[in-house]
């Protein structure tokens, strides 16, 4: 899991496209329709460089953000003023204060690499809600990585980098491998920011990083043993930006989880 070092720098441009707007309204609709008031203190795993953390900050939310890398957070702390970021894995992670709710999308979760870290994940989310409080979260499905982007190769480029992404999927294992490299142009100073040992090639003005990403497919049938091995008795699934059950076809699914009162 130990992903976005360079990766970190260039990851809002190449987001860009994500119509986050859109993304947030969906979740305001499922925090609402869940009983989480408008001024309600929200716990965000993996939150990566802050971006729909600063946009719920922005609606009332007392919110505070956790992420594994160290470089995400970074930037997260330059971009959202008055928020807590912590650097926590969230298959292990505390926190002082009671949430009322718990979030996680982007689909943070499928970086869990098997059932059981989705099972210490989900016990550390019960024990950090209050009652009555609600976890949401996203994941890609199967058929996302089997049909959609299965073998495809990406190219791009932005201000500054140019990135090669490829895709592989392994229906046996059932994972996915991001493989993306990055060329990036950057000051001195900033070629030596994160953990580039690496991979990373680094000269004066230009620096070179490979990063693997592995993603976890998970059934219906590990989610809702998870869920119950953690100790939650209520869930509810839902298809992609939509309030009804997931089909053959959904590309992500909403997992939404009530700790019972």
């Amino acid at each position: 899991m130990d992903t976005y070092t360079g990766f970190a720098y260039v990851y809002d441009e190449m987001m860009s496209n994500i119509p986050y707007l859109q993304w947030e309204a969906y979740l305001l609709q499922l925090l609402y329709s869940s009983g989480v008031k408008p001024d309600a203190s929200i716990l965000e795993l993996g939150c990566g460089t802050g971006t729909m953390t600063e946009m719920l900050y922005d609606d009332g939310f007392d919110i505070t953000g956790i992420d594994l890398s160290e470089d995400m957070l970074s930037l997260a702390r330059e971009k959202v003023s008055g928020v807590t970021f912590l650097q926590m894995d969230m298959r292990e992670f505390t926190i002082d204060k009671k949430q009322d709710a718990i979030i996680s999308v982007a689909d943070s979760v499928n970086y869990l690499e098997s059932v059981d870290d989705l099972a210490k994940t989900l016990k550390c989310v019960r024990d950090a809600l209050k009652p009555g409080g609600v976890f949401i979260f996203d994941l890609k499905t199967e058929f996302f990585y089997k049909y959609i982007v299965r073998n495809r190769t990406f190219r791009g480029r932005g201000k500054g980098f140019s990135y090669v992404w490829k895709n592989y999927y392994d229906e046996a294992g059932k994972f996915h491998i991001y493989d993306v490299s990055i060329k990036r142009k950057c000051k001195s100073e900033q070629c030596l920011v994160g953990n580039h040992a690496d991979g990373a090639r680094v000269n004066k003005k230009r620096t070179i990083e490979n990063e693997i990403h592995k993603q976890h497919v998970f059934t219906a049938a590990e989610i809702k043993a998870a869920a119950l091995g953690a100790g939650f008795s209520h869930a509810t699934v839902y298809g992609n930006m939509t309030f009804e059950k997931p089909r053959k076809n959904s590309d992500r699914i909403y997992v939404v989880l009530k700790k019972e009162l």
